[in-house]
């Protein structure tokens, strides 16, 4: 009985929504993924794309990813056990406001990026900027809205939303891509942004009655924005020591990472959402020993089969068109060597998770102190490896390693912390 209680349990079940849906997205990140390197390869074209993306995508994740989350989601799950209706309008004005705001500061940032880096095909390179901020701006808007959905409960919905989001994605990128190269690319992707707030977003504006659910700019703590979000942090910090030297070892970087995301978002990501949602209305050590157990399970195995498999994988996911198979012997080796760091970043993603949704005003100097030392253990590595005469993958290998084992110290100590505060 405990057990039919638990396999259809609403906990069980929304994960099995948040999996899923993750699996069909990562499915269709891995066909568009496979347009990318037809088309594309490891083009210097597509590298200096990248290394400009890495602004856009530092921007994107502290603004719409786990760390945006982690600021809202216990404090709108509250006020939704708190009130039965709850009004919008104040969020919608802030949202709108905000995200003009996000869109100067990016486009001033990458103008800068191109500038500096001299790059060929400039106009390319601005139209193409141009348009990753006007997907920052949607997908802060977004985020915003579709945590709210979280905040309810409704995991189902804020599923389908994200596979709609996808799907007009990896429908418009072959076309697009074909036709307008890395601009292509971009347009495909606020296109399928745009898709979920029409269909996802603006019906919320009809939810104007009832409490005002206010937000502010007290609301997104700097340091919860960067440990809400402290995987990405580091991958875009790797990414950037990838691709620094001007080669194309970045693209290298990114196709593997791709296939070890997949791991990261859909399962432990998943966990860790359900985790943040449940610490913020009770305390459940149970849950939280059960995520870990399956991040570890999942990380090690994750390590043994890319270390015997890696390459074979690689070739039957990439090779064809543009990437050939040389591309596919360095794109493994990224991928085996980064397996091992992504296990710290499993267990860390899980364990930050409880300690996030405890009061900001009660543990702010603690997280200002995780944040320092975590910033640091990334800057340091990456200012030291730039002046060794190393190649880029021992590089990137070695600021990954240092900063995610540092992580997992990081967030095993946070993880005390919550039991303290929370006891």
């Amino acid at each position: 009985m405990n057990i039919e209680r638990m396999l259809f349990s609403k906990s069980t079940l929304d994960f099995l929504y948040l999996f899923f849906s993750n699996i069909f997205q990562k499915l269709l990140g891995l066909i568009r993924e496979l347009v990318i390197a037809f088309f594309l390869g490891s083009s210097i074209l597509y590298a200096n794309f990248l290394l400009l993306r890495v602004v856009a995508d530092l921007f994107s994740q502290l603004t719409a990813g786990n760390a945006l989350k982690a600021n809202l989601l216990p404090k709108f799950t509250k006020a939704y056990n708190k009130e039965n209706k709850i009004s919008l309008v104040g969020l919608f004005r802030f949202a709108k406001s905000t995200s003009i705001y996000l869109f100067i500061g990016s486009q001033i940032i990458q103008t800068g990026v191109i500038f500096y880096l001299n790059l060929e095909n400039s106009i390319l390179f601005f139209s193409a900027s141009l348009v990753l901020s006007f997907s920052i701006s949607f997908n802060f808007i977004n985020t915003v809205f579709l945590t709210i959905l979280q905040a309810k409960g409704q995991f189902l919905k804020f599923s389908f939303a994200s596979i709609l989001n996808s799907s007009i994605f990896t429908i418009l990128v072959y076309p697009f891509i074909s036709l307008f190269s890395i601009l292509g690319l971009a347009v495909s992707r606020v296109l399928g942004i745009l898709g979920m707030t029409f269909a996802y977003v603006i019906p919320l504006r009809k939810e104007n009655k009832g409490e005002e659910l206010t937000v502010s700019n007290s609301d997104f703590n700097i340091p919860t924005l960067i440990l809400g979000n402290f995987a990405n942090v580091i991958l875009i910090s790797s990414r950037f020591i990838a691709g620094v030297d001007g080669s194309n070892s970045i693209t290298y970087f990114m196709y593997a990472v791709v296939v070890l995301n997949t791991l990261l978002t859909s399962v432990v990501g998943n966990i860790s959402t359900l985790v943040l949602r449940k610490s913020a209305i009770q305390k459940d050590i149970k849950m939280i020993i059960y995520s870990l157990l399956i991040a570890i399970v999942v990380g090690v195995s994750m390590v043994f089969i890319f270390q015997f498999y890696g390459e074979d994988i690689i070739n039957i996911i990439y090779v064809r068109g543009a990437f050939n198979v040389n591309d596919a012997i360095l794109t493994s080796e990224y991928l085996s060597k980064l397996s091992y760091s992504f296990v710290g970043l499993f267990v860390a993603t899980t364990l930050f998770q409880p300690f996030l949704s405890t009061s900001i005003e009660k543990t702010k100097k603690i997280r200002i102190n995780l944040m320092s030392i975590f910033l640091m253990s990334i800057f340091i590595p990456s200012l030291v490896v730039l002046f060794l005469p190393i190649s880029t993958i021992n590089s990137t290998i070695i600021v990954m390693s240092i900063s995610s084992f540092v992580s997992v110290m990081l967030s095993i100590y946070s993880y005390s912390k919550y039991l303290s505060y929370e006891s």
